[in-house]
C-alpha cells in the first residue's frame, strides 16, 4: 500500500468535522492547501492534520496558536470525557486567549472526537442519546477510523498511557509524537508499555513549556507569564535497545536513542533530515509566534528538561507542603534552607546521570549554586502564582510527583545512590494528598489560608 494510500481519509472525515465559525475565514484555504498536497506528486505525502490529546491549559495554547496560523493546519481535539466535549460545544467549539495588553483571540473552525477504549472513536457532532441503546444498553460500532500522523500530547504525565491507549492502534511507524508536558520518564513507560516493538513504534519529539497559562472558564485563557517552548527530536532506537525496565538498565530516552555521530553536539538536525511527518510538524510549531518554539539539540534538550526537573522538584513539593504561593517560599529562612538541600541532593544525581558524561560545562550548569539561581528566578516570576501541583492536591486530585521528585529517586537508585530527601518529599506529598482526599470524602473542611473548603 501506498503511503498515500495508508493515510487516505475514511468516511469519518465528513461527520465529524466541527462546524466552522461564521468568523473563520481560514477553513477554505486549509482545504484548499489540504488538496493540494494530497494530489502533489513530491513523496512523501504528509497529512496537514494535527490531533492534540490533553484539554488543558498548554493543548489548549498550542492548538490555538496553530489555528491561528496564516494558514492553519486542521486542528483535531481529542476528548476522552463526555463532559469536556460538552463544555467545549458549549462554548461556541472554539478556543479564546486573553493577553496583556493585546486584543482578546478567539479562533475556530475544529474538529473533535471522543475517544472510547477500547480504540473507539466517536465523531464529536453524535447525539449523546446514539451511543448507547436505551433499551439494551449496547453500544453501536464505531464509525470508521483514520490514522493519526501528528500526535501533540499534553496530558498530565501519570495520565498518558491510559489516555494514549485508546488511539495507539491509530498510530504508525511514519507518525510522529510530540510529548509536552512536565516531568520525566513518561517516553520511557509509552514505549515499554504501548509500543514494545522499535520497529514499529512512531517518532518521538519532546518538549518543555515555560508558558504562564491559566483558565478563565471553559476553553478560555489568560497567559500571565510569556515564555517559551523548547523541543527535540529523539532519535528512533536501535533494534538492540536493551528494555529499560531490566534490572541494571539506566532509566532514561537518551541512553537508547542517543544522537547520531555526525550532529554537531551544539545544533540540531536539520528540519528536512528527520522523517516527514517529525520535520512538519516541527516546522508548523517553529511557525507558530504565540508559541515562541525552538528547536535544540536532543543534547541540549535533555539539559533543559533537567533544569525545569529540578526547579519543579523545589517549588512543586514545598508549595503542597507548606500550603504557599510560589513567591512565599522566599520570604521564609527556615524553607530556603531546605531549598539548598534539596537542589544539592538534585545535583549530586543529575550530575552522575551517564548519559550526560560528555555534556559541555555540564558540573557548572547543573551545580546546586546555579539550580538555586533558576528556582529563584522562576519562584519571583510567578510569585503570585500556585503550582500546578499545589492546585492538584487542592482539588483531591493524583499528582505528577512521581514524575519529578520520582525520577529523580528512580535515577538514583538506578545508579546506587543515597536519595533520601527526595524520597521524604514524596511520600509527604503523597500522604498530605491522601488526607485532603480523605477529607473531602468525608466533608471534614480543609483550612487553606484561612479559608474553609470542603469539598475541594
Amino acid at each position: 500500500m501506498s503511503t498515500k494510500q495508508e493515510w487516505s481519509a475514511s468516511p469519518q472525515d465528513s461527520r465529524n468535522i466541527s462546524p466552522p465559525s461564521p468568523h473563520d475565514t481560514t477553513a477554505a484555504a486549509a482545504a484548499t492547501t489540504t488538496a493540494t498536497a494530497t494530489t502533489t506528486a513530491a513523496s512523501p505525502v504528509v497529512p496537514r492534520r494535527i490531533h492534540i490529546l490533553g484539554s488543558g491549559n498548554v493543548g489548549n495554547l498550542v492548538a490555538h496558536s496553530l489555528r491561528t496560523l496564516p494558514n492553519p493546519p486542521p486542528v483535531t481535539l481529542l476528548f476522552h470525557k463526555f463532559s469536556k466535549l460538552e463544555d467545549f460545544q458549549t462554548s461556541g467549539s472554539r478556543i479564546e486567549l486573553h493577553r496583556p495588553l493585546k486584543e482578546v483571540s478567539i479562533s475556530y473552525g475544529y474538529e473533535a472526537e471522543l475517544t472510547l477504549p477500547p480504540n473507539a472513536v466517536v465523531a464529536a457532532n453524535t447525539p449523546l442519546e446514539a451511543l448507547v441503546d436505551p433499551n439494551t444498553g449496547a453500544t453501536p460500532p464505531p464509525p470508521p477510523q483514520r490514522r493519526i500522523a501528528n500526535l501533540i500530547i499534553t496530558t498530565k504525565a501519570h495520565q498518558t498511557v491510559a489516555a494514549l491507549r485508546p488511539i495507539s492502534e491509530r498510530l504508525t511507524k511514519d507518525s510522529t509524537v510530540l510529548i509536552l508536558q512536565n516531568g520525566m520518564g513518561v517516553l520511557e513507560e509509552i514505549k515499554a508499555e504501548i509500543f514494545p516493538d522499535p520497529a514499529s513504534r512512531p517518532n518521538f519529539v519532546l518538549g518543555i513549556t515555560t508558558h504562564g497559562i491559566y483558565p478563565e472558564g471553559p476553553f478560555t485563557l489568560v497567559q500571565k507569564g510569556m515564555g517559551t517552548i523548547s523541543l527535540g527530536y529523539v532519535q528512533r532506537d536501535h533494534p538492540e535497545a536493551p528494555d529499560w525496565k531490566k534490572e541494571g538498565v539506566v532509566r532514561s530516552w537518551f541512553t537508547s536513542s542517543p544522537p547520531p555521530p555526525s550532529e554537531h553536539p551544539d545544533k540540531p538536525p536539520p528540519l528536512n533530515t528527520l522523517p516527514p511527518s517529525s520535520g512538519y510538524l516541527l516546522s508548523t510549531l517553529l511557525s507558530a509566534k504565540p508559541l515562541e518554539a525552538a528547536h535544540l539539540s536532543i543534547a541540549e534538550l535533555l539539559s533543559a528538561q533537567l533544569e525545569k526537573l529540578a526547579i519543579n522538584a523545589v517549588i512543586n513539593p514545598l508549595t503542597v507542603l507548606f500550603n504557599c504561593k510560589n513567591g512565599e517560599l522566599l520570604e521564609n529562612f527556615y524553607i530556603v534552607q531546605n531549598m539548598r538541600l534539596i537542589l544539592w541532593e538534585v545535583s549530586q544525581v543529575l550530575c552522575a546521570l551517564p548519559e550526560l558524561a560528555a555534556l559541555p560545562g555540564r558540573d557548572v550548569r547543573l551545580s546546586p549554586d546555579r539550580l538555586y539561581d533558576l528556582v529563584i528566578r522562576v519562584a519571583r516570576l510567578s510569585a503570585g502564582n500556585y503550582s500546578s501541583m499545589f492546585q492538584d492536591v487542592r482539588n483531591g486530585k493524583q499528582t505528577e510527583i512521581d514524575y519529578i521528585n520520582g525520577y529523580v529517586l528512580d535515577r538514583a537508585r538506578d545508579m546506587e545512590l543515597a536519595c533520601t530527601v527526595n524520597y521524604m518529599l514524596v511520600n509527604m506529598v503523597k500522604a498530605k494528598g491522601k488526607i485532603v482526599q480523605e477529607r473531602a470524602a468525608a466533608q471534614v473542611p480543609f483550612v487553606l489560608f484561612g479559608h474553609a473548603l470542603c469539598p475541594l
